[in-house]
């Protein structure tokens, strides 16, 4: 097949695009990655693209593969990704490509309705918080007309719905064929139009959950594929991290006892032995977050931690689960329901002994107190042995495209993210594209060296003094990205008063809500952290700032870091080289790659931490970000404004 001429007639100035869309223009970058998707399809195996901002990959990797008649899935980051392929990018594909084609998207577990959870719901009554009790009743209607069951129907539903918690189809509930209304499921539904469509698009989460699946529950949710895509593939190693850790929690054993309680019930009950052992199980839950502190923390859990009341607890929530599965174990067959609980209480006995013992080398374990929560983990210290054993045998063609996979622009810029994928350099192409936008006329990166390092006191009221000269400089629009609440508190604190534009704050609204105010409201600055840093797309003049406060180097007192690093060491590698610092220069770049989204955009880049440019590692962040030019004076900002 001729590359070259395939996709010189896909998106070339004789293309069908280009004479559909009015003012289409060839991209060059474009076509270059294009081409690279082509050659991969067509010869098979795995190439890594970084497409910075601009390139249009979406269509870049969906006009090609689909020209190729390939069964495609499309793994994205998040759900708005999902949504814009399907409520818009779509339509571009199929101008491009002049004939049909058939897509569906497929969501994680907990985005639908599970009708036998929610009849149990109906059925039993159960207390709907004075707050949600609304939502019991907006929910009620909707059942009855709803035909995918999709939580997304109800784009005004908050997040962390307690209701929804107890009615969505996740997969710890699930009974698979044996359930009373899998003909009717709305996931099921969901899975069978996957399988006949030419194109299914889901997110990371919902396919390494469906990677991660173990055998007795539903099944695997995806269907077979010729091509695979995964877009934002930067997200991935984060992700692989939470889907195949353990975690034993006082809420997984609160929700184990009230599903068997209502299952047994429902089938009749009468052992008042198996109804002791529940409560054994809910006082087991009890006594372990008493166990713990009661102020919300995240921290290593150490065997000294398990010496005193905490192992005890753990101890007893053992027990509790081992009498339970005794008392339950002539009840599984009268229900699937019944030996549905069952297997959660063998998998959570086993899970709470394996993280009890802290014996694992190739896992890193920890506590979290959230409120009311204790949620006791163990994670996998490396993802690159995971997917080379789960995920490389069962892809003949992917594709990684991101705008930041490269922590540098040397020859090895794509080694840390190979790492992270378990990739071996042979084992892989890698293609890195030009910038798409003119960094060196349209924007500049001002690094102040004036401020004191961070961890001086002195520190966040310098940053707030430079904001204030600074946002007054750009009229506002701007965008100030934070590594801590703390420090994005006490900016909003010392901002508030002393500029004359409206402050945005994370957390005060919903993202979505934020984002709109920020672009509707030309001259407002959004404060915002970790989210923020990925995901802000505001092009034009709303968004001409954006600010970094310091370097995004991950905390070393998180316990998945400190553990990392401390692997890295034992085994006589660098760990801030290989670790700490690549880690720092992605997110950097993902934080300041907000500014320019469209060509007519122009703005000023920010980093306010000095050690930019008077520690030796500085270099390799510059080496890593957009080509502009750099400035250590306000006085440059001033002027390129004016």
């Amino acid at each position: 097949m001729d590359v070259d001429a395939l996709v010189e007639g896909l998106f070339g100035a004789g293309s069908r695009m280009a004479a559909t869309l009015p003012g289409y223009e060839a991209r060059t970058v474009q076509t270059l990655m294009a081409r690279q998707v082509v050659e991969t399809a067509l010869a098979g195996g795995t190439v890594l693209i970084e497409a910075p901002t601009g390139t249009g990959k979406t269509l870049a990797y969906l006009v090609p593969l689909l020209s190729l008649e390939h069964k495609v899935i499309v793994s994205t980051a998040t759900k708005a990704l999902q949504d814009q392929i399907m409520e818009k990018d779509l339509g571009l594909v199929r101008q491009a490509l002049g004939r049909p084609f058939t897509a569906a998207a497929l969501k994680g577990r907990a985005n639908y309705l599970c009708l036998y959870r929610y009849r149990a719901f109906r059925h039993e009554g159960l207390p709907v918080l004075e707050r949600e009790r609304e939502w019991a009743f907006r929910l009620e209607a909707w059942v009855e007309r709803t035909e995918t069951g999709e939580r997304d129907e109800f784009r005004d539903m908050p997040e962390g719905l307690v209701l929804w918690s107890g009615i969505h189809a996740g997969g710890d509930h699930c009974l698979g064929r044996k359930c009373s209304d899998f003909s009717h499921c709305f996931l099921n539904r969901a899975r069978e139009r996957a399988r006949s469509v030419d194109l299914v698009v889901v997110n990371h989460h919902l396919f390494f959950a469906d990677l991660a699946v173990k055998e007795g529950g539903f099944g695997e949710i995806l269907p077979e594929y010729d091509a695979l895509v995964f877009d934002e593939a930067h997200r991935i190693p984060d992700v692989v991290t939470r889907f195949f850790a353990m975690e034993i929690s006082n809420y997984k054993l609160r929700d184990l006892a009230r599903d068997t309680r209502r299952e047994f019930e429902d089938a009749g009950g009468g052992d008042e032995a198996l109804l002791g052992a529940l409560a054994g199980v809910e006082e087991a839950a009890f006594r372990l977050r008493n166990a713990f502190p009661l102020e919300d923390q995240r921290v290593a859990l150490t065997p000294e931690d398990l010496q005193g009341e905490a192992g005890h607890a753990m101890h007893a929530v053992e027990w509790a689960l081992h009498a339970l599965r005794e008392e339950l174990e002539p009840h599984r067959i009268r229900s699937p329901g019944l030996a549905a609980c069952g297997r959660r209480a063998d998998e959570m006995q086993d899970e709470s002994a394996r993280i009890r013992a802290l014996n694992d080398p190739a896992r890193v374990y920890w506590y979290e107190t959230r409120n009311r929560g204790i949620f006791l983990s163990a994670a996998p210290l490396e993802t690159g042995p995971i997917l080379k054993e789960s995920l490389h045998p069962r892809v003949k063609t992917a594709i990684f495209a991101s705008a930041t996979l490269t922590a540098h622009s040397g020859p090895h810029g794509f080694a840390y993210f190979q790492e992270q994928m378990g990739y071996a350099a042979q084992d892989v192409q890698v293609c890195r594209l030009p910038p798409v936008f003119d960094y060196a006329t349209r924007s500049l990166l001002y690094l102040p060296r004036h401020l004191p390092e961070p961890l001086d006191p002195g520190f966040a009221p310098a940053v707030v003094a430079e904001l204030v000269a600074l946002l007054t400089l750009s009229s506002g629009r701007a965008l100030c990205l934070f590594t801590s609440f703390r420090m994005l508190e006490l900016t909003r604190d010392g901002l508030v008063g002393r500029i004359p534009y409206r402050v945005l704050v994370q957390g005060e609204a919903s993202k979505g809500a934020l984002l709109e105010a920020f672009k509707r409201e030309t001259s407002s600055v959004l404060l915002g952290v970790s989210s923020f840093w990925e995901g802000v797309d505001a092009p034009g003049e709303t968004l001409s700032m954006v600010v970094v406060d310091r370097l995004p180097f991950a905390s070393p007192g998180e316990p998945l870091v400190a553990a990392r690093q401390r692997w890295l060491e034992r085994n006589g590698r660098n760990a801030f080289r290989e670790l700490s610092l690549p880690q720092a220069i992605l997110t950097l770049k993902q934080g300041l790659g907000r500014l320019l989204r469209k060509h007519a955009d122009r703005g000023v880049m920010v980093v306010l931490d000095s050690r930019l440019t008077q520690k030796w590692y500085g270099r390799f962040f510059l080496e890593g970000l957009p080509n502009a030019p750099v400035t250590h004076d306000r006085e440059a900002v001033r002027r390129f404004f004016a």
